[in-house]
């Protein structure tokens, strides 16, 4: 059970770094893709490629009637959260859509392992979610006007879906690769974002532009960060799995540094340690 636990808990963190890497790639490609596609682009490719793999792998098997719920809320949750999620990064300040889509995001992870799995809410994971929420509000202070009530109500909204793909996938997991319940997401995204797509009129970049290296790169990401993440949470408690996906913000810090050159201030420092203490307290209580 331990080594269970150190395994998921592994995972997660590989997956925190390659989610933290969203961040570099929105803000390379906004200027060149319009919100819905830079989606279905990725989903597309995605898909494609898991289609290529699974001729050579055979991994994909049939489904269970019983599966097929969760495959639609899976499917929806991942393949949705997207467009919203660049929306919010393209209206709000990237301190402000990073702290609402984290916020999002943890406090669904509680909600859905708690309702969905029964998920016990100890102290010390009431304690762990004050710290870290406390921690994002010092790194990212919320600053709105009434002009961004929708992009931050859509950054939210992505936070949840994005918690809801993930933790929902511990129905399927053990029963079907990873690659298959991602798959559902797969098909999701470019289905319903080219169609949004073509409503808005988005055009494509050229494909001798650069910006599609960083799609390449901001695909490459998404597949191994949900690969990794959906394997984690098996192991863990939807709960724990949501707080330790949280150092995925301090990676986004660190990123932003060597990258953009961006400055790390004392409220950073404080802020990030509080994050890592409220990862690291559930996972003490489980070792005990």
């Amino acid at each position: 059970m331990k080594d269970n636990k150190i395994k998921g808990t592994n995972l997660v963190l590989l997956s925190a770094l390659f989610f933290g890497s969203y961040g570099i790639w929105s803000r390379l490609m906004m200027d060149s893709f319009g919100i819905f596609s830079q989606a279905w682009t990725r989903g597309l490719l995605l898909l494609v490629v898991t289609l290529i793999a699974n001729f050579f792998f055979k991994f994909l098997k049939p489904v269970l009637k019983k599966d097929w719920i969760w495959f639609l809320i899976i499917g929806l949750c991942g393949g949705l959260n997207q467009a919203p999620y660049f929306f919010g990064f393209k209206y709000l300040n990237v301190g402000t859509a990073t702290l609402l889509f984290y916020c999002a995001l943890v406090v669904g992870g509680y909600l859905i392992g708690k309702f969905a799995f029964g998920e016990k809410i100890t102290k010390v994971k009431y304690l762990s979610l004050f710290l870290a929420i406390f921690g994002m509000l010092i790194i990212y202070k919320l600053v709105l006007d009434p002009s961004q009530f929708l992009a931050a109500g859509l950054t939210i909204m992505a936070g949840l879906m994005g918690a809801g793909g993930v933790v929902f996938s511990k129905k399927l997991s053990g029963n079907y690769e990873e690659i298959q319940i991602m798959m559902s997401y797969f098909i999701t995204m470019p289905i319903v974002n080219i169609i949004l797509a073509m409503l808005m009129g988005e055009h494509l970049p050229s494909l001798t532009n650069n910006v599609w290296l960083y799609q390449l790169g901001y695909t490459a990401a998404l597949l191994i960060a949900n690969l990794s993440v959906i394997e984690g949470f098996k192991y863990l408690d939807a709960s724990v799995g949501s707080l330790i996906g949280l150092v995925e913000i301090l990676f986004g810090i660190i990123f932003g540094v060597v990258f953009f050159g961006e400055i790390i201030g004392l409220g950073t420092i404080i802020g990030a340690v509080l994050i890592i203490i409220s990862a690291v307290l559930p996972n003490i209580k489980l070792r005990e």
